[in-house]
């Protein structure tokens, strides 16, 4: 199914006005404040789960094995688009959302989704607080000078109503859970709602997971070109990682040299700048975690990841068969230089050192 199948006219109207009223949704969302105060307060968000890296590193399976426990509260494609105020679009959202119809995501990867199926939504409210941080050719890491209390208390009060949206019942115990590949652009200067939590941080074979986003860039220049509304769509949810929307971190000074995106060279430089800034910025609260491994070793890795996130092991031992390998890639090298592909195998060899499975 393509955008346009997925997305007709009202669909599109609809987005498009909520994509031109982050205003008005942040006034909203201080009217959810107030009406729901009792309810949020008794909402604990103390040990959320954030997953963030470089794109097409095995964030999507993540987010999903870890929904499919039962145990977290994430954002979902329900949410859309007025995400900033979910409390008050879940009143309407089932008259919007296609359920639980599925359809093939438009990374064109085979992973279904439905209205109910997480997703990396919340980088909107990013947007929303930091617009500026997004109108250039990259996005800077986030620096201490980017240090927002208003941002802090809105976003724990955020985590608050997604749990709240999701929650059965009320006295149901969820965790937030969020998925984020632009988080990697903030570990040195962490928010405190980000600081309370345990980032999980995949990684690939540096090649094979460049190979992959510069396939993902190709296939989003061509939807782009196909259908305005797919780029708009995917920058108004911050999603500027392919395609004629591509906004890449500037980890390091990195891109002010770069080579073309339509190079592999320009993702692998990627990869190395990502990855040494996740390696100089790791603390306790960061886990690494090999894509490889993972589907190496599937039962004994999630029950080491569940023991790594305070869980109970069956909810994600039992869902070992859901991890296959990667789809490989045909990598041709000319065009990158022997010490760029050192550099690449050598932090890779440090990522596998430093990763807990």
């Amino acid at each position: 199914m393509t955008f346009e199948d997925r997305y007709g006219w009202l669909d599109r109207l609809l987005h498009r006005t909520a994509f031109r009223t982050g205003t008005a949704q942040h006034a909203l969302s201080d009217v959810e404040n107030i009406l729901y105060r009792d309810a949020l307060s008794s909402i604990s968000v103390d040990d959320p789960v954030f997953i963030t890296a470089l794109p097409r590193s095995g964030t999507t399976i993540l987010l999903r094995l870890l929904w499919n426990t039962g145990r977290f509260a994430s954002h979902t494609y329900q949410d859309m688009p007025f995400l900033l105020c979910p409390l008050f679009w879940d009143q309407f959202s089932n008259q919007f959302d296609g359920g639980t119809q599925t359809t093939e995501r438009a990374h064109g990867d085979g992973l279904q989704v439905s209205g109910e199926s997480p997703e990396a939504f919340e980088e909107m409210i990013w947007k929303h607080f930091w617009p500026e941080a997004y109108r250039g050719s990259c996005i800077h890491p986030w620096s201490a000078d980017d240090h927002d209390p208003e941002f802090d208390a809105f976003y724990e009060s955020h985590m608050r109503k997604v749990v709240a949206v999701r929650r059965e019942t009320p006295s149901a115990d969820l965790r937030y859970l969020s998925k984020n590949n632009l988080n990697i652009a903030r570990l040195g200067a962490l928010p405190r709602p980000l600081e309370n939590g345990t980032l999980l941080i995949p990684f690939r074979a540096p090649l094979q997971q460049a190979a992959s986003m510069l396939q993902q860039h190709e296939r989003f220049l061509r939807l782009h070109d196909d259908d305005d509304f797919v780029r708009e769509y995917m920058e108004a949810i911050g999603h500027h990682e392919f395609g004629h929307g591509l906004c890449p971190v500037n980890f390091g000074g990195w891109v002010d040299s770069a080579p073309e995106p339509t190079c592999l060279s320009f993702w692998v430089q990627y990869w190395i700048a990502a990855y040494e800034h996740v390696l100089a910025h790791a603390d306790e609260n960061t886990v690494l975690l090999s894509y490889d491994r993972l589907v190496d070793e599937p039962r004994t890795a999630l029950s080491r990841l569940a023991g790594l996130i305070s869980m109970d092991s069956p909810p994600f031992t039992g869902q070992a068969d859901q991890l296959r390998p990667a789809r490989s890639h045909s990598v041709e090298t000319a065009g990158l230089s022997s010490e760029t592909q050192q550099r690449a195998a050598a932090l890779h060899d440090t990522l596998k050192q430093r990763a807990a499975l």
